[in-house]
C-alpha cells in the first residue's frame, strides 16, 4: 500500500516494489503537486488517483527511476535511436538539444512541468536568440524544439520513467501558414522561353523539375541507369541531401564555399519511389545533355570523378543541391519571373496537371 507525505504542499508518494538480494526493500516515489485553485477535498481524491495509479505502475513493473535529469535521458534516447534516423535528422537532432539541455537538461525527468517548457519556448522568441538576425527565433523553428521534446517526453512516459507526459499542456506558439508559391501557365511559357538561352546543365535541370514535379534532391541523385530512353520512363530511386559538418571543404561550380558531407539516401517514403512517363521533347533533351555530359568527362581526363549522376560538377562531383536553388534565384530575378524555388516547380506541375 502507498504512503503518503505532505511537505510544504508537495505531497511524496511511496510504494514498496519488493526486496532486493540483501532483503533490503526497494521503494520507489514519486511527487505530486496539486494545480492552484484545488480545494481540500480536491486534493484529497486526486491524491488518491495518483497513489493507486503508481501504485499499479509499480506493481506492474512499469515505472522507472524518475530521478533521471532530462539530458541524460535525451542522450540515452537518441544513442538507442541514432540508427534510425538519416544523418540529416540526427545532426538537426543534436543541434535541437544543444538549446533545449541547457535550459531544462538538469531538471529531473520527473520534476519537469509544463511551465518549464513553457518559459524555454518564450525564451526562444526573445532578442538574440538567432545568431544569424539577432532576433528570436521563428515560430517554426521553436515549434522544431517542441516536437522533439514530445518525442522524447513520449519515450519517457512509455518506459515508466514519468507519471504524464508533460509536453501536451505547453502550448508553443501558432506557426502562420506560407502561401504556395508556384507558377501560373503563362509563367511556365516565360520560364521555358527564358530557359533555351540557358547553359545546357540548367535548362535540362529546371525542366526537368517543371516537367516531372520532382524534388531538387531527387534529381540531383538521378543516374544515367535511371533513364529508358526507348520506354520514355524515368526511375526516381534516390535523393541527395548535404548534412553540415567538417568532415570536409570545397567550392561547388559557382565558387561558394561549403564545409559538409553530400550523402545520397533512398527517397523519404516507399511512395517517393516512383516511375515518371515523359514525352519525347524531354527525352530529345536529355539526349543532348548526355552528350555534354561524356564531352565533360572527356574534356577533364584524370580530373574527372566517376560517377553515373546525370546532374554533376564540373569534374564530375555530385552537385550541391544548394546550387541549383541558387541558380534558380538569380535566373528568375534575371527574367523578371516571380521568386520563385526549385520547389516551386513541383507545386507548380502538380497545378498545371
Amino acid at each position: 500500500m502507498a504512503t503518503i507525505r505532505e511537505r510544504s504542499g508537495v505531497y511524496q508518494i511511496r510504494v514498496s516494489a519488493g526486496y532486493d538480494m540483501r532483503g533490503k526493500q526497494i521503494e520507489k516515489s514519486m511527487t505530486w503537486k496539486p494545480a492552484t485553485g484545488m480545494t481540500p477535498r480536491q486534493i484529497e481524491k486526486e491524491l488518491q488517483r495518483q497513489a493507486t495509479l503508481f501504485e499499479d505502475r509499480v506493481k506492474s513493473g512499469l515505472f522507472a527511476d524518475g530521478n533521471v535529469r532530462f539530458a541524460d535521458f535525451a542522450e540515452r534516447w537518441l544513442s538507442l535511436n541514432e540508427k534510425n534516423f538519416a544523418p540529416k535528422t540526427l545532426l538537426r537532432y543534436i543541434d535541437l538539444l544543444n538549446r533545449i539541455n541547457p535550459a531544462i537538461g538538469h531538471i529531473r525527468i520527473e520534476k519537469l512541468q509544463a511551465q518549464h517548457l513553457q518559459e524555454f519556448y518564450n525564451n526562444l522568441s526573445e532578442s538574440g536568440m538567432n545568431k544569424k538576425t539577432g532576433g528570436g527565433l521563428s515560430a517554426k523553428t521553436i515549434l522544431h524544439h517542441h516536437r522533439l521534446i514530445i518525442v522524447i517526453l513520449g519515450s519517457a512516459y512509455k518506459q515508466g520513467y514519468v507519471m504524464r507526459d508533460v509536453s501536451e499542456l505547453a502550448v508553443p506558439p501558432k506557426v502562420k501558414q506560407k502561401d504556395i508559391v508556384y507558377l501560373d501557365e503563362v509563367q511556365a511559357v516565360t520560364l521555358l522561353n527564358a530557359l533555351e538561352a540557358a547553359p545546357l546543365k540548367w535548362k535540362t535541370a529546371l525542366t526537368l523539375l517543371l516537367y516531372t514535379g520532382m524534388r531538387r534532391g531527387e534529381l540531383i541523385g538521378l543516374e544515367w541507369s535511371d533513364i529508358d530512353f526507348q520506354s520514355g520512363l524515368i526511375y526516381v530511386k534516390r535523393t541527395v541531401q548535404y548534412v553540415s559538418g567538417k568532415k570536409y571543404e570545397w567550392r561547388d561550380e559557382n565558387g561558394v564555399f561549403h564545409r559538409g558531407q553530400i550523402i545520397t539516401k533512398e527517397p523519404k517514403t516507399e511512395s517517393s519511389k516512383r516511375v515518371i512517363s515523359v514525352d519525347n521533347a524531354l527525352l530529345q533533351l536529355l539526349h543532348e545533355y548526355k552528350i555534354w555530359w561524356l564531352e565533360q568527362k572527356l574534356l577533364n581526363g584524370d580530373r574527372w570523378i566517376a560517377t553515373d549522376k546525370i546532374f554533376i560538377r564540373e569534374n564530375g562531383g555530385v552537385m550541391h543541391p544548394d546550387s541549383i536553388t541558387d541558380f534558380t534565384k538569380k535566373f528568375a530575378k534575371q527574367h523578371n519571373l516571380p521568386d520563385f524555388s526549385p520547389h516551386s516547380l513541383r507545386h507548380t506541375n502538380i497545378s498545371l496537371m
